[in-house]
């Protein structure tokens, strides 16, 4: 049980950060939002994403205990049809072009020593929900990565403190990403730009191309037993 939890916790984490990290509109929100307006207003915008991801991902793990005996019985194929789908994901971010331009200033502001208000902090997390949760196609995502991982696959009714454990992870790698892009966007912004977006999808993509080359290993030596 303890291998069973350490498991849980680590690939909650994982998944928490793969699907917050490749540069789509939401991060490209969030970092012209720190460049512009400071850290603050990019990390409330990064959080209403990672609200919107918990809430994909209540409904994809509900949907996928709907079919749990048939997930035990095509345990390889789901190996081998979720590595497919996380590699074709990291084809398109390696291919994809994040952002045309970042803009280097933002006219809604008056500046960034200004106090943030309750209204702009409202703001810039309720967007940050809304454009995550406009895109209901993450829960294939999420359907592939825990396919692949088996992730909360051995949690029940007995032992339904599991689910909570790897929730908390994943939304814990989740907000754990928008702490460290803000971070190090507030650090350096007088030297990012596109190309650097471009280096964190290639990251992310080299990394799901590992994990997918790994479940297409894990599938065949499981075919062959």
């Amino acid at each position: 049980m303890f291998e069973t939890i350490i498991f849980t916790v680590l690939w909650g984490l994982v998944i928490g950060v793969l699907v917050s990290a490749p540069m789509g509109p939401t991060g490209i929100l969030v970092i012209q939002r720190t460049l512009n307006k400071g850290r603050l207003p990019g990390l409330l915008t990064g959080l209403g994403a990672s609200l919107s991801d918990f809430f994909y991902a209540l409904i994809t793990i509900f949907f996928l205990g709907l079919v749990v005996d048939w997930l035990d019985q095509y345990e390889s194929t789901l190996q081998f049809v979720g590595s497919m789908a996380i590699a074709l994901y990291a084809y398109y971010l390696w291919t994809s072009n994040p952002a045309s331009s970042l803009q280097n200033k933002d006219t809604s502001t008056d500046g960034m020593s200004q106090r943030m208000k309750t209204s702009g902090i409202l703001k810039n997390f309720f967007s940050g929900f809304g454009i995550t949760v406009s895109n209901p196609f993450i829960i294939f995502f999420f359907i592939a990565l825990f396919a692949r991982t088996n992730f909360l696959f051995a949690a029940s009714s007995k032992n339904w403190w599991l689910y909570l454990v790897g929730f908390v992870s994943l939304i814990t790698g989740a907000i754990g990403w928008w702490f460290l892009i803000t971070w190090v966007v507030n650090k350096v912004r007088n030297n990012f730009g596109v190309r650097t977006l471009r280096h964190i999808n290639h990251g992310i993509a080299i990394i799901m191309l590992g994990i997918a080359l790994f479940g297409f290993g894990n599938g065949i030596y499981y075919l062959f037993q």
